[in-house]
């Protein structure tokens, strides 16, 4: 089962080979990397030493500066890109995108709505197909409504450990305090805006808005949401005012598991980046702590942004992938788009038709499962029974996940979004298996 709200990938083409390292890439290969940005992120970073064209090499920075939530700096260099002539519909386009990206994993949803919309014109200027434009609109839209509500700001931190249980297909839950109400929560790195089902709202409390607005999942292309606002979170010593949350109907949080499962909140991106860095152990606890980054770190780490969605540098089968992190997902898989690169490593495998389970249900896919694989992030290295792979035979637009069976192979792992660094401890210890929950 994977779960995650997708806002701001809109699904560009794909690069073409990885280049000679020691020559500048062609400008093509670099216009088509910074198009597929869940894809070739860390290719762009190899890449820009190596970029010699000018235009190509702002925006190239700018990507960059996004993807480690340096904001201003990201912003500062569309800009410098945008008040030159020279630029192609195209390369518009893709600096708008990471106009919008940068602030709305930022928080700052009025200059989203804004890059969103001269993202749409620059797409339509460009003879995009449907789907970037309508991922343009989604974003537009989504972007707008949450400019409408206050910004969510933090009053107080001060970082307390708290209990990680683990439910009955392996997601880490927590409890948390939504406007003087317990409510228990999924902590997902994989999505981007909190979670919270219709009813549960409605219990907690929270003010829900007015109007209509839709979200991509890992099941469908769109689900329809509605938002709400939390006055109060407390969680992890971690106070935050006028919290956002996407609401949705009871059934689109409930997912075909034997026996039942379902979903009533998910504490997302905003809120987790809000810890500034956490560490979630096999034992079950969740240990915050604030980020001692410093500058030298910058542009270092293993982890970067597009939009909301977090991707860090793995290693699978001796191949080497770009992973999306998703903690609200059970299992990791590989996407469509490395079974077209990889046609060989798939060779014999047999397949079948797979239920895949998110916000709004689940669809079917045909996949093949890929036995006994290596799967190494940094130092670190688990092996993996079986990993299913989407054949690619579809769209194909979900990502490569990095799942909690990879993460809960080691005693534990950690996020500090001040070196975006994604880290993992040793090994799991029998002994330090924390309780499953039903």
């Amino acid at each position: 089962m994977g779960f995650f709200v997708g806002l701001l990938s809109l699904g560009c083409a794909s690069a073409v080979a990885t280049q000679a390292q020691t020559q500048p890439p062609p400008a093509a290969s670099v216009e088509a990397m910074l198009a597929a940005p869940a894809q070739e992120i860390f290719a762009l970073r190899a890449a820009l030493p190596r970029v010699d064209t000018p235009e190509l090499a702002l925006l190239t920075r700018a990507r960059l500066a996004a993807g480690r939530l340096d904001d201003a700096e990201a912003m500062r260099l569309v800009e410098q890109f945008l008040a030159g002539n020279a630029s192609s519909p195209r390369q518009r386009a893709i600096a708008w995108e990471i106009a919008a990206d940068a602030a709305f994993a930022d928080g700052d949803y009025a200059r989203a709505s804004k890059a969103a919309r001269q993202l749409q014109a620059a797409l339509a200027a460009s003879a995009a197909d449907g789907t970037e434009q309508a991922g343009a609109a989604q974003t537009a839209a989504m972007a707008t409504q949450l400019a409408a509500l206050p910004a969510q700001r933090i009053v107080a931190y001060q970082p307390q450990a708290e209990p990680v249980r683990r439910d009955k297909v392996g997601l880490p839950r927590v409890s948390v305090n939504i406007d003087d109400h317990a409510q228990e929560a999924v902590l997902d790195t994989g999505a981007n805006l909190s979670v919270v089902s219709l009813s549960t709202a409605r219990r907690l409390g929270l003010h829900l808005q007015r109007g209509d607005a839709s979200v991509g999942s890992s099941s469908r292309d769109a689900v329809a949401v509605r938002l709400g606002l939390a006055d109060t979170l407390r969680f992890a010593g971690l106070t935050l005012h006028d919290v956002p949350f996407l609401v949705l109907d009871d059934a689109q949080l409930a997912m075909p598991v034997p026996g039942g499962y379902r979903i009533d909140a998910i504490l997302g991106f905003p809120v987790l980046r809000a810890l500034q860095r956490f560490r979630i152990t096999a034992a079950g606890r969740l240990l915050p702590s604030l980020s001692a980054a410093s500058p030298a770190d910058a542009g270092k780490g293993n982890l970067l942004m597009v939009g909301n969605d977090m991707y860090a540098q793995a290693n699978v089968g001796g191949v080497p992938v770009v992973m999306h992190l998703d903690s609200g997902a059970a299992g990791s898989a590989l996407s469509a788009s490395f079974a077209r690169r990889h046609v060989g490593l798939l060779k014999g495998l047999s397949s079948r038709r797979a239920r895949v389970a998110g916000a709004g249900g689940a669809v079917e896919r045909r996949t093949a499962t890929w036995p006994d694989v290596r799967v190494s992030v940094g130092e670190r290295t688990t092996t993996l029974a079986g990993l299913d792979v989407e054949l690619a035979d579809g769209a194909g637009i979900a990502p490569n996940v990095l799942g909690e069976d990879v993460l809960g192979a080691f005693d534990w792992w950690s996020v500090d979004f001040g070196r975006m660094r994604l880290e993992l401890g040793p090994p799991k210890r029998k002994q330090a298996l924390a309780k499953v929950v039903p």
